[in-house]
Formats: structure tokens, sequence, C-alpha cells
């Protein structure tokens, strides 16, 4: 069994155990240097108008600040020495050495992750207590951070209403740590925490994010639309004599909500495509960056050409790629679209959703499946792979 780091256990062990369960501390998670970006490095990526970036501020006698990015030179010059935090959204995209870091946790599934966010903290730096909606792992990668955190989730939180951050309005820490340079702190949603910077700090939190009820039965009921499917009609030939006309008894709220359970039942096969279109949604605050790699489909030809010639094409790392297989076919999902490719061709998903360079070797592989070639050739357009030297 796989380790999971240096804590003795398997990373099997490390799902049962803590996912989403309960806290861990895990000392010298990695060797450092975690990697070569500096504090300097990261506000200059803040001051880039297509980063999604924060600035946030504790005041002694006023209420705390919340800033957007982008920012310039003169906003990080007029900032205080201590008690600021700068936090830049997915730096795994925009820096790409930070990928190798995310290879320690490909034992959790990709569609899953949401980002890399890296957030610098002078002394006393911090964002306040508040809790997550997601799975994190902070990893401290340069000073010392101290950490209290609750035993328990906390689902309903009051917030302070002086500040746009969800602050909490109480909150008493159940344990406390430091965390050095290496040392990893794991949490599962709904945990209350609070992180003081004890010197300058860079803190990377690995954030784990899941749909909600609402988001998965849109995704579903747009799948249902444009399948044309579910327009079964509300039906009632057990009706029992009306004592009020405008009564919705409880024998009716019954029937509606059978009828939605039926949708369900009956349409199991499209829960599989609403749910990979949707976790394979473009960030609205990366769809710019994504779309930059848009050109023309290219032809068999061409690509035959290109990659005999020795080129490759690139993994577009602002787009999220996931595949499902079943009786009806082998699904690859890309950006919140579903393509289907043959049955066959599943193992092929498999690498093709996850490589971060595709080669000849790669394409002559693929070219054995005629659906599948020409859903990449599709996905070459669509900016999903391309070449490197067509972006230099």
């Amino acid at each position: 069994m796989t380790a999971f780091f240096n804590t003795g256990l398997s990373q099997q062990q490390f799902l049962d155990e803590y996912w989403q369960k309960k806290p861990l501390v895990i000392r010298q998670a990695f060797p450092m240097p975690v990697c070569d970006l500096s504090p300097n490095d990261l506000a200059t990526f803040a001051c880039e108008a297509e980063v999604e970036s924060r600035l946030i501020e504790e005041f002694a006698e006023k209420p705390w600040q919340l800033r957007h990015g982008p920012f310039d030179d003169k906003d990080f010059a007029a900032l205080p020495d201590t008690h600021w935090t700068l936090l830049v959204q997915d730096m795994d995209k925009h820096y790409p050495p930070l990928q190798n870091l995310l290879e320690a946790f490909v034992f959790l599934s990709d569609w899953r992750r949401d980002d890399v966010m890296i957030s610098y903290a002078p002394e006393g730096g911090s964002v306040g207590a508040h809790t997550d909606s997601y799975d994190v792992f902070l990893l401290q990668a340069q000073g010392t951070r101290h950490w209290q955190i609750s035993d328990k989730p906390l689902i309903y939180a009051a917030f302070r209403d002086d500040t746009d951050l969800r602050i909490l309005q109480q909150f008493s820490a159940d344990q406390d740590w430091e965390l050095q340079p290496g040392d990893m702190l794991y949490l599962p949603p709904h945990f209350a925490h609070h992180g003081v910077a004890l010197n300058p700090c860079l803190t990377f939190s690995i954030g784990f994010r899941a749909p909600s009820q609402l988001q998965l039965l849109d995704a579903f009921s747009h799948t249902l639309l444009e399948q044309d499917v579910a327009e079964q009609l509300y039906a009632d030939a057990d009706v029992d004599v009306t004592h009020s006309a405008t009564e919705i008894d409880a024998s009716a709220i019954q029937r509606f909500q059978n009828l939605l359970l039926e949708t369900i039942t009956d349409n199991e096969g499209l829960i599989a495509l609403a749910v990979g279109r949707l976790v394979t949604e473009t960030k609205s605050t990366l769809q710019d960056l994504a779309e930059g790699f848009v050109t023309d489909k290219p032809s068999l030809v061409e690509l035959d050409e290109r990659f005999h010639a020795g080129e490759y094409l690139q993994r577009n790392d602002y787009l999220r790629f996931a595949w499902h297989k079943d009786s009806a076919g082998a699904y690859l999902f890309v950006a919140g679209e579903a393509y289907i490719a043959e049955l066959a061709a599943a193992e092929h998903l498999q690498w093709l959703t996850t490589k971060a360079h595709i080669h000849q070797t790669d394409w002559q592989s693929i070219r054995n499946f005629p659906k599948l070639m020409d859903i990449c050739c599709e996905l070459i357009a669509e900016g999903a792979w391309y070449w490197p030297a067509d972006f230099a």
C-alpha cells in the first residue's frame, strides 16, 4: 500500500480515518524548498489583470478590509509592516512548476481538486477565524504559522457583519500547532480555524471542492432539457374527492415527489453526463486565459506531419479534464462539454486526461479509434491541447 507522506498511514488509511472526518497535522510532509516561488514573484502575479488576487488587512480600531486585485507597486508600498495577507488563486495553473507538487495528491480524484492558492503574510498576517466548505491541505512553504482549530465541524456559523470577509463572530480553539516549513495541516470541511503568521510566511492551500445539491440538480435538469426527455406529466388517477378546491394536499405533494424520483430513476444514464459536465466546467476567472489557445480545427494530414516532425501537443492547464465509461460508451469531459468515444477507447481516456503532452506515439495509438481521433481534432480547435511552438 502506498504511504501517506511520513505519517505511518497508507493513503487508504488516511481516507478511511481522516478524509472529511477530522484534522491531521503532517510534520515534514515535503522536503524544502517546496518550490522556488518568492513573495516578490507572488506579488508580480497579483499585479496581472487576469489573475485572481486579494489583499486582506486587519486593523485594531476599524473593520477588516478586503481588496481585490489587480494591484500595483503603490498598493504594496502603502501596506504596513504587519497584519496583512496577500492571496493569489489558481497558482498551479499560472505557475506550471507547481504541478510537480500536486503529484503527491494523485490518490484523490483530479476532478475534485480546485486549485493551489498561495498566501503571503508578514508577522501578524491572518484572514481571521473562519470555516471553509471544502477539504484543504495547508502546506507551510516559508516561515512559521500558528494554527488554532476546532475539533468538530461548525455547520451553522455566525459571521461578523462589519466586513465583507466571512470571519466568525465567535471562535474557541480546541487544538493549536505551529507549522514550520515542510509541515502540512489537513482540514475537512466546516472545521473552524485561524492561522496567524509568526514571521513572514508563504502558505500553499491545496483545496478540494465538491458541487452542491443545487448545482447537481441544475446540471441534471439542463441535461434532461437537451436530451428532450422527462416530459411525463403529473398524474393523479388515485385522487380522492377534495375538501378544498385551492388546497395542495399532502397526497398531491407525495405524487410530485414520486415524479421527481422517477425522473432520476428513469434517466440514470444521463446522471454521468450531467456530472461530467458539471465538474469540468471552467472557472469564470480563468475563462479568458483558457480561451487563449483556441485555433482552427486541424486536418489529420496536418497532425500527422507535425507529429512526424517531432512536435508535440501540450495540455491546457486552465481546463479541467475527466472521463467515464458505461455500457453506452466512453465519455471524455473537457471544459463542461461531453464527447462520446468508442467504448474500446476507454483505457486511452485514462492517460489522455492526465498527460501533460501528447507525442507521436500517443497519436498513433489514438489513430486506431476514429471517433476519439475526431474528438482530439475538435479539442485542439477548442484549445484543450495546443502546439507550444504556435504560442511561444
